[in-house]
């Protein structure tokens, strides 16, 4: 077996090793959009919270309960 590396053995590992990091690029975008997508839903559930919090706040005043 020859120790030689030729030119079209090296273009065709480096043609391999770009459609690899490719891959691995659409692979990272994919799971960036997809963090983004769960942290809105995180932020709209924490304003939902924030939103009931404060209407219990109110009824609790209206109510004359102390805080607890």
């Amino acid at each position: 077996m020859p120790d030689t590396v030729t030119n079209e053995l090296l273009y065709e590992v480096l043609k391999q090793v770009q459609a690899d990091v490719a891959l691995i690029k659409k692979t990272v975008t994919d799971h960036t959009r997809l963090l983004v997508r769960m942290r809105e839903d995180d932020l709209r559930l924490e304003s939902m919270q924030v939103e009931t919090q404060l209407r219990l706040d109110r009824i609790e005043t209206r109510l004359g309960l102390p805080e607890q």
